[in-house]
């Protein structure tokens, strides 16, 4: 008890005279929109696109891109196959040919509601949420495509997009996402350009409880140039909800919009939520907004704060540092305790006070004595800041006194431990970094 009693007084005292204003992100405002947007209409060549492979990634995808070098015939709708009865084949092992077996059937002249209920009875692949829809014209000539959303057995959620060119039916766009079949969330015309747009969807959970779910979203185009649907985005966008379809800007083009509001979990450790907005940049869309919301837990201004240390930013460095010692609405992370990250918070004002040569590190130094008059108990950074003083005073060699710090952290790894448990997604600590002189 005496421990947290001694640390709250050193915390009075350090704070003595300079208690920061709080210096965390402010908090979402509506601000001017940062990225040009070329208008209701932008001509010129359009880049060769990148589409979704079938195993998720980024790569040609082959229903989407035809050969540069040979000429592209118009696409002719009015010759589709004719109306038949065909057998749907069995179900084969892989997307790639389960797409191929379900366009023979419809180059067959299998209808489309025929499809679906083969798919639901016979190959069990449309679970509760799959669907085959034809009700959407991409080309705008007069025939709808054909969209199926089913579960492929090597990849998980899958969608095949075919049309009918020249009497036959084809593969115009073929993506596994994974997880669940992939819902349409909008398709409509986003880029005020006449085509449509089809934004779909795929939930996909990596454990058995919500919070390891993820939406696998991609958004694709009907191009004129190539008569084929395109991939928007370079690689699938995901999050912890669905995106949305928003007119962030008032320009009649819309923005996709992404709400990352998963805070983090044991694995990744804390992470940052905010808003991350795609806007339309005459080729494909683009990250263009990325607006945080304040720091949640105490680490983030912790490691906020060393980056500003890094930086050279000390001044930003000192307030964060001094924030950590005094903003109680900051939240502890899932293995925190109540005096590890403030005395390393002492301990980093200890060095920066020490290279700015501010008077404030013979406070901050006799606030240590006064707290800790026994310091072999005292916490590691505790000793670590004792340690780092008492060598620049013999040495006045900023070096010298780190080489005191880095044999503590040889003989106490969990100095660097400490600060290492944070998960995946945040920095990781050496000797060095702990005491960069």
């Amino acid at each position: 008890m005496w421990r947290y009693v001694t640390l709250f007084c050193l915390i009075a005292i350090v704070l003595v005279g300079c208690a920061p204003a709080s210096v965390a992100d402010a908090p979402p405002t509506a601000i001017p929109f940062p990225s040009m947007t070329p208008g209701h209409y932008a001509a010129g060549e359009m880049p060769t696109q990148m589409a979704l492979a079938l195993d998720g990634g980024l790569a040609l995808n082959p229903a989407s891109i035809l050969n540069p070098n040979q000429a592209t015939a118009t696409p002719s709708f009015n010759r589709c196959p004719a109306a038949a009865d065909p057998e749907l084949e069995p179900q084969p092992a892989i997307a790639r040919e389960m797409d191929a077996a379900m366009i023979r059937f419809l180059d067959a002249g299998g209808d489309p509601a025929r499809l679906e209920e083969d798919l639901r009875s016979q190959w069990g692949v449309l679970g509760s949420s799959g669907f085959v829809r034809s009700d959407i014209d991409f080309s705008g000539e007069g025939a709808p495509e054909i969209i199926v959303s089913y579960l492929a057995q090597d990849g998980g959620g899958s969608l095949l997009i075919a049309g009918c060119a020249d009497g036959h039916m084809r593969a115009v766009y073929e993506a596994t996402l994974g997880g669940e079949p992939p819902q349409i969330l909008w398709s409509n015309d986003m880029t005020f350009d006449g085509a449509i747009e089809l934004l779909f969807s795929s939930r996909v959970c990596s454990g058995t409880t919500e919070d390891t779910c993820v939406y696998r979203t991609q958004l694709i185009h009907w191009l004129d140039r190539l008569g084929q649907l395109v991939n928007l985005l370079g690689s699938p966008v995901e999050a912890s909800r669905q995106p949305t379809v928003e007119d962030v800007d008032q320009d009649q083009v819309y923005e996709l919009v992404v709400r990352q509001d998963d805070d983090g979990d044991a694995d990744t450790g804390p992470k940052r939520t905010g808003l991350d907005v795609y806007d339309w940049n005459g080729g494909s869309y683009v990250l263009s907004l990325r607006q945080l919301d304040p720091p949640q837990y105490r680490i983030q201004i912790v490691q906020q704060a060393d980056a500003a240390f890094k930086a050279e930013s000390y001044d930003e460095a000192i307030e964060l540092y001094q924030q950590v010692l005094s903003d109680s609405g900051l939240r502890s992370w899932q293995n925190d305790d109540e005096q590890t990250l403030p005395t390393y918070a002492v301990y980093r004002l200890m060095l920066v006070y020490a290279f700015l040569e501010d008077e404030r590190r013979v406070e901050l130094y006799q606030s240590i004595q006064q707290n800790y008059p026994d310091i072999a108990a005292a916490p590691v950074y505790i000793r670590m800041a004792q340690a780092f003083w008492d060598a620049l005073q013999i040495t006045n060699n900023l070096r010298s006194a780190c080489l005191e710090v880095e044999s503590i952290i040889a003989v106490q790894p969990e100095a660097l431990g400490l600060l290492n448990r944070y998960g995946s997604e945040s920095p990781t600590y050496n000797a060095n970094d702990v005491c960069p002189f």
